[in-house]
């Protein structure tokens, strides 16, 4: 059995942003594996952790040496190795002395057509202890960070200053050197609560130092830690605490050693609209609110988690600081509520949107031309039409107000409330904070037609607008978050199951955004294009997302569609068949016809040159078929009337010749297989699901 030993590396730095940690540990995982598999060093497992102020990973069962290598060199072709009496060229003298080799060890090779000299050489691999000062080094070079440092050099980048290096391989220092960092055995504890430094004996000896020396180095034990405490915490005082998942995992990476601690605010500040304190609490002070359990009603008090022992000047320090910011949320709604949200719609002529595409009052006008076309086509209410419009007009007004300015994360909430206030109708009211749903992946979508609509409308106004002026996104990079707005958008359209042809939705944007962009024919075509294209990669994303498998999404997105819906209940429809013999009978009936039918000059049929019954039979159960699915929107009875022809189609197979002699019959038969083919693709593209089907077959 193989010797191993475990390897054991600290990156010790200034405090570490905490969005960049959970990605940080992710690579460091990734680097530190690739690295031992290109360098033949056989693991057993790969374990990451990280505070503010460490990154550490933990590399078990790591070998002792390289494994060995077998290596094949390849030399200079057999006419120029030999001269004319058989003795070696002076090419395979320099090539035998540059392999350390003996012409005893040479052999030959056919190589592209071409006979080399080559030598096989069985490579030892070196010990890992050799290996490991080398390898380190690189593992931390190879971590990005989305903004990284340089302190030392400009070629040394990492997310803060490193400050220390430990690395320790079956209990000894590996000696190497990182932006001017000699490591070794030596750790650093809490920044305040036991500084350290600490002489570290072995890998146990690390976990143990630091546990006692107030460092929590396990994120998993620290959030669950956070979590015991605001529980025990909410519970003494027979209250709950309001636990966000995102700020949860802030915190978690926030503190080595977490404390928490009670604090509360003036109850008058519970006057204002309940996100007004919790985002104060939750997004600027990274304090948990606490709410009663029973209603959800937000309690003056919240839990905040401190990197520290308790101490009463930290509880009033955190009170303080809280107190400052609500007392200026008070003045900001105060001032904003003096007028009414109409008002605010002028300023909106003085904030850009995006340079090319004017200001956002300019958008405000195009989302109203977008609605009121969307509502006709949906065939809304002149009502339910004017109330979208409505919000279109005002959606975005909040956005100049004092409070959206000071706290942006209310944009939306704010319009709501300040629409209430202006006696607006509550349907406006709520499509404004509506419309900027679903705001993230898995998000609420909206719940009044009113929010759906003008989501729709600002979400396709962003899309054509952006491509319009050559922002699009590329790779992994998306700054404006279109891929999001386009999947937020299909997610309405999914859930409202709305009959709004895709095609449609773009053409209407694209006229909208004529009233600030002149777009030439040309153009608009290849913006059409360019965003349906874009549009169906997110229909793809969300059908996956769903369960659909990928051969049921590439079979319904395969064919032409109208609607969103439409995809969705197709897909939907064709996985609950999968399993079912109706299905299979429909594919194997699609597979007779589709093979031979790809060699079809048209769909065209010639009843007169038709030379058996069955042939006649064909055609009239086609007929019907076309007849029975012409208005069928339905994909199950769909499937259920392709199903009526299978009889027919095996029928025809089994006693007619297609690929006669006869140009003309035989074409004529290839165009009633084209023309089967396409009543077929009213549903679906068959072919794709071939891979599945053959599988169960």
């Amino acid at each position: 059995m193989t010797e191993t030993r475990n390897l054991l590396m600290e990156i010790g730095c200034e405090e570490i942003p905490s969005r960049f940690i959970p990605g940080s540990m992710k690579q460091l995982k990734k680097e530190a594996g690739s690295l031992l598999a290109e360098n033949r060093l056989q693991y057993g497992a790969i374990e990451t952790w990280a505070t503010p102020r460490r990154l550490v990973v933990l590399i078990s069962d790591l070998g002792i040496k390289q494994s060995d290598l077998a290596e094949k060199v390849k030399g200079p072709p057999v006419n120029r190795a030999y001269d004319q009496d058989g003795q070696p060229t002076k090419a395979l003298q320099g090539f035998i002395k540059s392999q350390g080799v003996s012409i005893e060890q040479i052999e030959e090779e056919l190589i592209n057509n071409a006979r080399y000299v080559i030598v096989e050489k069985e490579i030892s691999g070196r010990p890992t202890e050799d290996l490991l000062p080398e390898l380190l080094p690189l593992i931390i070079k190879k971590l990005s960070f989305p903004r990284p440092m340089y302190w030392q050099s400009k070629d040394i980048r990492f997310a803060r200053p490193i400050r220390w290096l430990l690395a320790l391989y079956h209990n000894k220092p590996v000696k190497f050197d990182f932006a001017g960092i000699q490591s070794g055995r030596v750790t650093y504890g809490h920044r305040f609560l036991a500084p350290g430094p600490f002489e570290i004996d072995s890998v146990n000896h690390y976990f143990r130092c630091l546990e006692e020396n107030y460092v929590v180095v396990d994120q998993a034990r620290r959030r669950k830690l956070i979590l015991d405490q605001l529980h025990e915490k909410a519970a003494e005082s027979g209250v709950e605490a309001l636990v966000d998942e995102n700020l949860l995992e802030e915190v978690t990476y926030l503190v080595e050693y977490p404390v928490a601690i009670e604090g509360s605010f003036n109850e008058d500040f519970l006057d204002l609209p309940p996100e007004v304190p919790i985002t104060t609490m939750q997004n600027h002070q990274r304090y948990f609110p606490i709410v009663e359990q029973e209603s959800g009603r937000l309690m003056p008090g919240f839990v905040g988690i401190s990197n520290n022992l308790f101490h009463h000047n930290i509880r009033k320090g955190y009170e303080k600081v809280l107190h400052a910011r609500l007392a200026d949320g008070r003045f900001f709604y105060n001032e904003d509520s003096k007028q009414p949200l109409e008002n605010y719609v002028e300023k909106l002529k003085n904030v850009i949107f995006l340079e090319s595409l004017g200001s956002v009052d300019q958008k405000r006008l195009r989302l109203i031309d977008l609605t009121g076309k969307l509502g006709a086509v949906l065939s809304l209410s002149e009502d339910e039409i004017a109330k979208a419009c409505r919000v279109a007009h005002l959606c975005k007004a909040d956005l100049v107000t004092n409070m959206v300015k000071e706290f942006p994360e209310l944009q939306g909430v704010m319009g709501r409330e300040y629409a209430r206030l202006s006696s607006e109708q509550e349907a406006v009211a709520v499509g404004i904070y509506e419309h900027y749903q679903p705001r993230f992946s898995g998000d609420a979508i909206p719940s009044s037609l009113e929010g759906a609509l003008v989501s729709l409308a600002d979400r396709i106004d962003t899309l054509a607008g952006c491509f319009a002026v050559g922002i699009q996104p590329t790779g992994s990079q998306d700054p404006y978050a279109l891929r999001r707005q386009a999947q937020g958008a299909v997610a309405i359209l999914h859930g409202f199951k709305l009959e709004l042809a895709v095609d449609d939705y773009i053409d209407f944007a694209l006229e909208a955004l004529s009233l600030t962009l002149d777009l030439d024919q040309d153009k608009r075509l290849q913006i059409k294009v360019g965003l349906h294209d874009f549009l169906v990669q997110r229909i793809r994303y969300v059908l996956q997302d769903k369960g659909i498998g990928f051969d049921v999404s590439e079979a319904v997105l395969a064919v032409p569609f109208r609607t969103a819906a439409e995809v969705f209940n197709k897909a939907e429809v064709l996985k609950d068949y999968l399993n079912g013999p109706l299905l299979d009978e429909v594919i194997t009936a699609y597979n007779r016809v589709a093979n031979l039918a790809h060699k079809a000059s048209g769909t065209t049929v010639n009843k007169s040159l038709f030379e058996d019954a069955v042939e006649k039979e064909l055609f009239r159960s086609l007929k019907t078929a076309e007849e029975n699915l012409e208005g069928l929107s339905d994909p199950a009875q769909v499937l259920e009337q392709l199903q009526l022809l299978k009889q027919p189609i095996d029928n025809y197979f089994d006693n007619v010749m297609v690929m006669v002699d006869d140009q003309e019959v035989r074409e004529n038969r290839l165009n009633l297989l084209a023309a089967l083919k396409a009543s077929f693709n009213r549903l679906a593209d068959f072919s794709k699901i071939q891979a599945l089907y053959n599988k169960r077959s």
